[in-house]
C-alpha cells in the first residue's frame, strides 16, 4: 500500500496536527510524517529529534506510522505525471484555526515546585492539580519513564531535570498548565530550566544533612513554603494568591 505523506515543522505537534493525520488512519490508509530540520530559533524551540519522539510518544507502535526528519525544505516541487497527488485534507473550523503561535500565546503556566526529599512537593503537586487542572510531572514517576538511563551523578541529576523541563513546555504550548515536583537541587540547573520553562519557582523548605546529595537553597524562588508554620491548604493557596486561577485563562 503507498502512504500518504505529512510534511511540517511541529514547533510543537498538536491536536490540530493529529486531527488531520487521523482523517487518513481512519480511512485506513499508511502515513509518513516527515519533520522539517529547522534551525533553532525562539520561533522553532524544538530540535527535531525532540519533535520526532513527540510524535512518537502520540503515536506509540502504531504500525501504518512512519515518521522521519528531512531537510529544511524551502519547496515541493513536481513534474507532469508525477504519479502521485497533493491532497487537500478539510477539517472543522476549530481544527483549522489551532496553530502553535495561538498556544504559545496562552496563558498557561509551568509551576516547579524545588525542595529537598521529603519536603512534601508531591501533596501539594497534587492539591495544585485540581485547583489548577494541571498535569503533573512526579519526578519518581518521571525517573521511572524518560530517565532510565540517568544516575543521581550531579551531571545526569542535571540532565533529567532538563529532560523535565521540555517535557513540560511542550506540554504547556499545548496549552496545559504543568505542575513539576522535582528537586531540582542546583541553581545553575535551574536556571536552564528556567530558559527552557520559565516556570513559577516554588521553594519548599526543608533542612536535610546530605553530603551525597547536596541541595542549593534557590536565592529568588517566586514563592517559599516553610511546612513547620504553612499547612498544605495554606502552602496551596500561597501558590495560587502568585500564580493566579490559571484553569479559568
Amino acid at each position: 500500500m503507498r502512504k500518504s505523506l505529512f510534511i511540517g515543522r511541529y514547533q510543537p505537534f498538536h491536536d490540530g496536527h493529529q486531527k488531520i493525520i487521523n482523517v487518513v488512519l481512519d480511512e485506513g490508509g499508511k502515513v509518513v510524517i516527515a519533520v522539517r530540520d529547522t534551525p533553532i530559533s525562539e520561533k522553532d524551540p524544538y530540535t527535531v529529534s525532540d519533535r520526532i519522539k513527540r510524535i512518537k510518544e502520540v503515536y506509540g507502535d502504531n504500525p501504518n506510522i512512519e515518521v522521519i526528519p528531512i531537510p529544511d525544505i524551502k519547496d515541493v516541487c513536481y513534474g507532469r505525471d508525477v504519479g502521485w497527488g497533493v491532497r487537500h485534507i478539510r477539517v472543522d473550523k476549530q481544527t483549522e484555526e489551532i496553530s502553535a503561535t495561538k498556544i504559545r500565546d496562552s496563558k498557561k503556566r509551568v509551576v516547579w515546585l524545588t525542595g529537598n526529599s521529603g519536603a512534601g512537593k508531591t501533596s501539594i503537586a497534587y492539591l495544585l492539580k485540581d485547583k489548577l487542572n494541571a498535569i503533573v510531572l512526579d519526578g519518581d514517576e518521571l525517573r521511572a519513564s524518560i530517565s532510565t538511563d540517568m544516575s543521581f551523578s550531579k551531571e545526569d541529576r542535571e540532565e533529567h531535570n532538563l529532560r523535565v523541563a521540555r517535557l513540560a513546555k511542550v506540554l504547556n504550548l499545548q496549552g496545559h498548565n504543568v505542575v513539576v515536583s522535582v528537586i531540582a537541587p542546583f541553581e545553575d540547573a535551574r536556571k536552564k530550566i528556567s530558559e527552557i520553562a520559565n516556570p513559577y519557582w516554588i521553594y519548599i523548605k526543608h533542612e536535610v544533612d546530605d553530603k551525597e546529595y547536596p541541595y542549593e537553597i534557590p536565592k529568588n524562588p517566586d514563592v517559599t513554603i516553610d511546612p513547620s508554620e504553612d499547612s498544605l491548604l495554606d502552602s496551596m493557596e500561597k501558590i495560587i494568591k502568585e500564580v493566579g486561577e490559571l484553569k479559568d485563562l
